[in-house]
């Protein structure tokens, strides 16, 4: 098994019909079909399964995609840092965000990249914290940020910054006797009919366990498993959130949405950037690091984002 086959077996995945494939290769289908019958020889599994309508990846097919996909980019990696040994940072960078940080984050790191260091390709994407953990920890992404920095094994995470969770509320229905921008108690703050994630969602398990021990439960009337869904009926005024700052700053400057900070107890948890074992690091991929704690800092720094960074000496 070499990288031409596994390249050559990508296509047929991809395409799902061997005559296609063959045509994107500009190799002959017989040619193609026997590779195919010599992968599955020598591993002893059948790889694909043939229909009418074309072929698809058997469980064990699938499996080996995935890898084939994964040496691809190590190839093109490995490629582009040889080439680019002694020049600027180049190369494609994945970075994963759940979607709050993302609304903050991924606009002012592509915008840094796109005109500091243009040879850089990056890829934000979004992905739920459990997503995220499974896809930095397999290398099918670079770079992640993430709640947790515990039961990542070889991963490198390093600590980025505390940020506050506030209550979000339409501006001609706050709920609250004191006025936006005063503390809220987080007793307050659950009597309130709640728009949240569902309990598949950090953000929600977070909540949940700060208000374990008040009375009455949160009330959670709509569970929303979509950011831009959840900010759209809150400044409907069809329910409140419990959401950072940095996700919703543009809707409150556009006076949108008014909010609060919660005390009693107040809601911050740390964020990680979290970096994978599982794939070469690359000068590309350190620099993305650099440039996410810049902005990162510049975003703090300019009262964009509520948090606090970490103390330096």
């Amino acid at each position: 098994m070499d990288s031409r086959q596994l390249k050559h077996f990508r296509k047929i995945v991809e395409h799902g019909s061997m005559s296609a494939a063959a045509r994107s290769l500009g190799i002959a289908q017989p040619s193609l079909s026997q590779l195919v019958r010599n992968l599955e020889a020598s591993l002893g599994v059948e790889l694909l399964m043939r229909s009418a309508r074309g072929v698809s990846a058997t469980e064990a097919g699938d499996r080996l995609y995935n890898y084939a996909c994964r040496i691809e980019t190590l190839l093109e990696d490995a490629r582009s840092e040889v080439i680019n040994v002694g020049s600027r940072p180049a190369g494609r960078v994945t970075f994963g965000m759940p979607p709050s940080i993302s609304m903050a984050l991924s606009i002012p790191m592509a915008e840094t990249l796109r005109v500091e260091l243009p040879e850089i390709q990056f890829c934000a994407t979004e992905g739920m914290s459990g997503h995220l953990r499974e896809w930095v920890m397999s290398g099918e992404i670079n770079l992640a940020i993430l709640y947790d920095n515990t039961g990542l094994g070889d991963c490198m995470a390093e600590f980025l910054l505390t940020e506050e969770l506030w209550v979000y509320s339409a501006p001609d229905l706050w709920p609250f006797k004191t006025p936006p921008g005063t503390p809220v108690d987080l007793r307050d703050v659950i009597a309130q009919d709640l728009v949240l994630p569902s309990r598949r969602h950090e953000l929600r398990k977070f909540i949940d366990q700060a208000a374990r021990n008040e009375r009455p439960e949160p009330i959670v009337t709509i569970e929303m498993d979509s950011l831009p869904q959840i900010l759209s009926l809150v400044a409907r005024g069809s329910a409140y959130t419990v959401i950072s700052p940095a996700a919703v700053f543009g809707m409150v400057q556009e006076g949108k949405l008014i909010g609060s900070p919660i005390r009693n107890p107040s809601l911050s948890r740390k964020l990680y950037l979290v970096r994978t074992a599982a794939a070469r690091i690359t000068a590309a991929t350190r620099a993305t690091e650099t440039c996410c704690r810049e902005v990162v800092g510049d975003l703090v720094t300019r009262g964009f984002w509520q948090a606090e960074l970490p103390q330096t000496e």
